[in-house]
């Protein structure tokens, strides 16, 4: 995945993490396996984007493109969640899905909270994003997302959006098969409340110029095979080779034995068609010329445990190096 900062996506992560009952801490992931998706470590952090999910087509004013690859989504998947109101005022709802994000800004608005809808933009379409959203807050109290008794909810009052500010979400109103590309939210001074987020999907400028002329479907020749484990590793790279895949093994190291580790990974692709893992498929590999196209190299990563999950992500085959970091093999043994 890209590795570009999302300030306000951490924070989030770290207010809630702090909120967490204690425990041992967690063994730090491997870099390669967690930039490329293997799910190590499933947790909080996944509410701080709900659903990142691939978004094609769009016009410049956001509207989705004439015959384009679209859907309507049903009534149920764009209305507003529930929305209850406490004893004491405050408002309670659960995380919505991506579609419903518009109906329940209005319903909030509705309801006297000032909500922000922030549409996604590619970053030429989206030159002052803005910044200055609230930080994690001393009284758990004050966080717009609480725990609750199944999972968590947002929680609207005097304290979570103090008065002169905004409860923000961001929303992608370009998008396929009914699914916008990811939810973030915030509490921000509403006079910095910004009027778009940027999306940085790796191709999409390409596909909102191309609109419905953007070629779709998998191209022919296309190899599908599941993940393999770090035994299958040598026999599936030999196969693979021999049918002239570009594909190459990197190994997992301490970082004093891996010094050149290099970088180049392919981010995710505003074309689904173009992801080697296929979306909601993760135990599959996908290959052609549009998921490793000419002059990229498809990388395995071979665990040091053998009994931990591949990794597996597209690069630049000048940028192929042997070698990836593993943190965690020069982090020091934990206490007995």
């Amino acid at each position: 995945m890209s590795s570009r900062p999302s300030g306000f996506e951490d924070r989030l992560k770290a207010a809630l993490l702090a909120r967490l009952p204690e425990g041992p801490p967690p063994t730090p992931a491997r870099s390669f396996v967690r930039r490329y998706g293997v799910p190590l470590a499933v947790g909080v952090a996944t509410v701080a984007v709900v659903a990142v999910m691939t978004v094609p087509g769009s016009t410049r004013d956001g509207s989705r493109p004439a015959g384009g690859p679209t859907e309507t989504p049903s009534p149920s998947a764009t209305g507003a969640p529930e929305i209850r109101k406490d004893p004491d005022g405050a408002l309670r709802f659960r995380m919505p899905e991506p579609l419903q994000v518009p109906a329940l800004v209005e319903a909030l608005k509705k309801r006297g909270v000032q909500a922000v809808l922030v549409p996604m933009r590619p970053k030429s379409q989206c030159t002052e994003p803005g910044g200055g959203y609230r930080g994690p807050q001393a009284d758990p109290a004050a966080e717009v997302l609480q725990r609750s008794a199944d999972g968590f909810d947002f929680k609207v009052d005097a304290k979570t959006v103090p008065s002169g500010y905004s409860l923000t979400f961001r929303w992608a109103d370009y998008y396929p098969m009914g699914q916008s590309r990811s939810i973030g939210f915030g509490v921000i001074e509403t006079s910095k409340a910004p009027s778009c987020a940027v999306d940085y999907s790796e191709g999409l400028e390409e596909l909102l110029k191309a609109g419905s002329a953007y070629p779709t479907g998998e191209p022919a020749g296309t190899i599908r095979i599941p993940f393999p484990t770090a035994a299958e590793l040598p026999g599936v790279v030999r196969r693979l080779q021999e049918q002239g895949v570009s594909v190459a093994v990197t190994e997992e190291k301490p970082k004093s034995e891996c010094t050149h580790p290099g970088g180049g990974y392919r981010g995710p692709q505003a074309d689904p068609e173009a992801e080697v893992r296929p979306p909601g498929d993760k135990n599959t590999l996908k290959i052609n010329s549009k998921t490793v196209p000419p002059g990229f190299t498809l990388v395995l990563s071979k665990p040091t445990d053998p009994s931990q999950p591949v990794g597996g992500g597209v690069k630049e085959s000048s940028k192929v190096t042997p070698c990836e970091i593993d943190y965690s093999l020069d982090a020091p043994p934990p206490p007995n």
